[in-house]
């Protein structure tokens, strides 16, 4: 008969990529892992995985059957993990974008009495290092930093619009043509910029995706907060490029003005990162499950 461990074993090597990973994040010993699997591999007749100095490389056979049991298996232990937990308390200390967490996550965590938080605002380099480093459970990034130790699952899908304030008064009809947008961009070099930072980093990315060229400007003014940024614009001292959740809402209020929201469509993936080794943590799952 083939064990539930076994298949355990093989789930957390097949993330993980690693025996000794998988050890660690099972809370097991190394050769109780590679035992497992040696079992499952000899009741099932097949090689599930390579074998190489670095990894564990996964066989056609191991795809297969990661993708045949997978769900199961995360159905079962999520069910576990979330009895055992509804009487434990467990502490998460988050790390995220102080507007998104605001913004996107606060309305969303749960409002038992017996989990607790400690979130840290910062950008992405800093948070990750502190995740790394421990001080961390999970990290909200809006940047995908490889680091072996570090795994990534898309959260949510931001796109990037052009806003000014609602008494703007734009000198064209944009359609979508390139004549337009030529004309758009020569309106729009007249205009003062309101930026993040002093590199205007988004607001140059999305010049050169939309308009083709690089933009050659000096902002006027220069906040480190998107929500500020957004204020500013609507009293009118600019126009800036702002992720969608932000302006949506100020939008449909008439308290901004869409300038473009552009065909070729200026996006960013907002990441969930979080230790290899707590991939079976109820407060990664619970994460994972907050954008799903």
């Amino acid at each position: 008969m083939v064990s539930f461990e076994w298949y355990r074993s093989f789930m957390a090597v097949y993330q993980v990529g690693t025996v000794s990973g998988a050890a660690q994040v099972l809370n097991l010993t190394q050769p109780a892992v590679s035992q497992h699997l040696t079992a499952l591999e000899k009741a099932l007749g097949t090689l599930l995985f390579q074998r190489t100095p670095r990894r564990m490389v996964p066989t056609s056979s191991g795809i297969r059957l990661y993708n045949q049991v997978a769900d199961s298996i995360e159905q079962l232990e999520s069910v576990v993990s979330k009895m055992s937990s509804a009487s434990t308390p467990y502490l998460v200390r988050l790390g995220a974008p102080q507007e998104f967490f605001i913004e996107k996550i606060l309305s969303r965590l749960p409002k038992s009495e017996s989990n607790h938080y400690t979130v840290t605002f910062g950008l992405a380099q800093n948070l990750i290092k502190q995740l790394i480093s421990g001080n961390l459970d999970l990290v909200v990034s809006t940047l995908k930093i490889q680091k072996a130790e570090i795994i990534y699952h898309p959260l949510f899908e931001e796109s990037f619009w052009l806003v000014g304030s609602k008494e703007l008064n734009m000198p064209i009809a944009l359609e979508t043509s390139r004549e337009d947008l030529i004309l758009l961009e020569k309106w729009l070099s007249t205009q003062p910029i309101i930026s993040y930072n002093e590199d205007l980093a988004i607001i140059r990315r999305f010049w050169r995706i939309v308009f083709g060229r690089r933009i050659a400007v000096e902002p006027k003014l220069i906040i480190p907060d998107l929500r500020s940024i957004r204020q500013a614009v609507e009293f009118g001292l600019g126009i800036s490029v702002l992720p969608d959740y932000l302006c949506e809402d100020s939008i449909e209020e008439n308290r901004l003005t869409l300038i473009l929201n552009p065909v070729k469509a200026v996006k960013n993936v907002i990441w969930l990162a979080f230790r290899k080794s707590d991939i079976q943590m109820q407060r990664t799952r619970f994460f994972l499950e907050l954008f799903s």
